[in-house]
């Protein structure tokens, strides 16, 4: 396969003689000005910005550079310029440079651009190996019917390709990750981008199709593009709609409403995804996934109801798959009853910070009465049977701060901070699926004799105040913040005396959900073997909790990946291989009877 010119790329960058140098030490940040007709922006260690704006306020032609020699990457907000994605990601030894089109009020891109005529009269695009960006443009009179994507590109490279011609073309599924219905019709754009660690170019913009609901009528025929909205209106309606029978590998489909009347998803095509009412407001997201062949539901509305928007102890009949029910002081009722009306799969989630215990039931549940206490949170789900049944238990957690953490924040502060660690762990628990969530069984100041976290570890194990106190509040897990050396630590697969977790004030609040993941017996991303079972562990491809702690999610082959950070629609785990919510699962039992 061809490679782009090299020369070509450097005639596309060349400094400018004549350019003002600026940096972000000199103008005291990363706003870069409007008001040269060129700038040179250079960026170093120690000077350097961790975003990056062009000015919205430019003479015609004006030009700016960005170089950077940073060891730490900047985001160039990308949002006034031509640039196909948000942001642009700039790293070390990385070159880009823009000139303004008055006319478009835009920031143009300086990059390769080419077409079936400039390419021998082919859309299979060459190779290339420098540069952020490369324009592919399809017209009347320089066209192909399909283009193929080169089999590799530096990491993060992105091609654009877009459209102006009659007749519509295809991109071939050849080296892209999900083959999806990549038609290009007249003014349509797409952009990929390479992902080395895949291998393969990720779409991350493609056209959109939108469309009446009155016009669709009550079966949606097979989308024409990856991405296809349907809305609802009065005037505009059904009473109810199918989605297609197939799709492109990982299509997506938006369906809102704003009319009057309740409309139905068709369960049809669909894995079960309970009660599916198209209400006023309401937005429902699927994805396809092709070697389910069904459609997937990404995201639902989750309704919110408290004792005073209830005005009575019956919890309306599910509208949507989520729904949620939260006590407080002075909203608060004594008994609370499941709706009586339910799909199955549909999820109710009860939450207390009520001093007072409440009671839930309802007309049909496996579990008679449960009691709700402040600080607890549980879930319900209906069964295939048509009953509510008790989908989580409790862990409880003793949670511990130093006199350095109270001096250094305040003693409110360090409280607040080791509870709001525990409400991120819940959040993760419950978007991944996991049958537990985590209750703080009391707060403890303590000191210890240590320097460094593993030091903690050991110590926290032989205190007999802890011992005590533990016993004294029923604490499954205990979790320790300080001041002392380290990020986090914890014991792996803990038993119960040594079911203890740590962090430092010099990391973030997202510690705890990780630590505490080591404690239930996960191992990390990379690790060759997982912890509790061979399939304890984190997902680096996809940065879930234990494989980089960047996303809210133990990793789970059930779930995908509803944004671009690595692909639309990845598995966020492979069955057998990691799979923590299974692992969590497995063992919550035995740890929820520690105490």
């Amino acid at each position: 396969m061809k490679k782009l010119s090299i020369g070509l790329l450097a005639m596309l960058f060349c400094i400018n003689a004549n350019a003002t140098d600026l940096s972000p030490n000199t103008i005291g940040g990363g706003d870069i000005p409007g008001d040269y007709a060129a700038i040179d922006f250079y960026m170093k260690n120690r000077d350097w910005a961790p975003t990056l704006t062009l000015s919205n306020d430019a003479a015609d032609q004006s030009t700016v550079a960005i170089y950077t020699t940073a060891s730490m990457k900047s985001n160039l907000i990308a949002g006034n310029t031509d640039y196909p994605l948000s942001s642009l990601t700039l790293n070390t030894g990385d070159e880009v440079s823009f000139v303004y089109r008055a006319s478009k009020q835009q920031w143009s891109m300086n990059a390769p651009s080419l077409s079936p005529n400039s390419n021998g009269g082919s859309g299979a695009i060459p190779a290339y190996t420098s540069g952020k960006l490369l324009r592919f443009d399809l017209a009347n009179g320089d066209w192909a019917q399909t283009i193929t994507l080169p089999a590799s590109a530096p990491d993060g490279s992105v091609i654009a390709i877009a459209s102006t011609a009659t007749w519509t073309s295809r991109i071939d599924a050849q080296n892209v990750m999900f083959a999806g219905t990549f038609n290009i019709r007249t003014g349509d754009q797409y952009a990929f981008v390479f992902r080395a660690n895949l291998q393969r170019w990720v779409s991350v913009k493609t056209p959109e199709q939108a469309l009446n609901a009155a016009a669709v009528g009550a079966q949606m025929t097979v989308p024409v593009v990856p991405y296809t909205k349907v809305s609802f209106s009065n005037g505009n309606w059904v009473p109810e709609i199918i989605l297609p029978t197939t799709a492109g590998d990982r299509d997506r489909i938006s369906l809102t409403s704003d009319a009057t009347w309740t409309a139905n998803i068709s369960n049809q095509n669909l894995e079960a995804a309970g009660s599916l009412k198209l209400f006023t407001g309401a937005r429902y997201d699927f994805i396809f996934i092709k070697e389910k062949n069904r459609w997937v539901l990404q995201s639902s509305p989750e309704v919110a109801y408290t004792a005073d928007s209830l005005g009575g102890s019956q919890l309306p009949d599910m509208k949507s798959p989520a729904a949620r029910y939260t006590a407080a002081d002075g909203n608060w009722i004594a008994s609370l009853a499941l709706p009586v009306n339910a799909s199955p799969g549909d999820r109710l989630v009860v939450k207390s910070d009520a001093s007072w215990d409440f009671n839930v039931s309802g007309q049909s549940t496996t579990f008679g009465t449960v009691p709700v206490r402040k600080g607890e949170t549980l879930r319900f789900v209906r069964n295939a049977a048509g009953a509510w049944a008790l989908d989580t238990r409790i862990v409880t957690m003793l949670l511990i701060y130093s006199e350095e953490a109270a001096t250094q924040l305040g003693e409110v502060a360090a409280q607040m901070r080791l509870l709001e660690g525990l409400r991120l762990t819940n959040d993760a628990l419950e978007n991944s699926r996991v049958n537990f969530y985590v209750k703080a069984a009391g707060l403890l100041k303590r000191q210890f004799q240590a320097e460094t976290l593993g030091d903690i570890l050991n110590a926290v194990l032989k205190d007999s105040v802890v011992a005590s106190t533990r016993s004294q509040l029923a604490a499954d897990a205990v979790y320790y913040e300080g001041t002392e050396e380290g990020c986090g630590l914890a014991w792996v697969a803990a038993a119960k005396d040594n079911m203890i977790g740590s962090g430092s004030l010099a990391c973030g609040t997202t510690v705890m959900r990780h630590e505490f993941g080591h404690n239930m017996g996960l191992n990390h991303g990379d690790a060759s073997t997982g912890g509790s079972a061979p399939y304890a562990k984190g997902y680096s491809l996809i940065g879930d909790i234990m494989g980089g702690n960047g996303i809210a999610y133990y990793s789970n082959p059930n779930l995908y990946t509803s944004d671009y950070t690595v692909a639309m629609g990845v598995p966020m785990g492979i069955a057998d291989v990691t799979d923590s919510a299974r692992a969590l699962n497995e063992r919550s039992l035995e740890v929820s009877q520690y105490y």
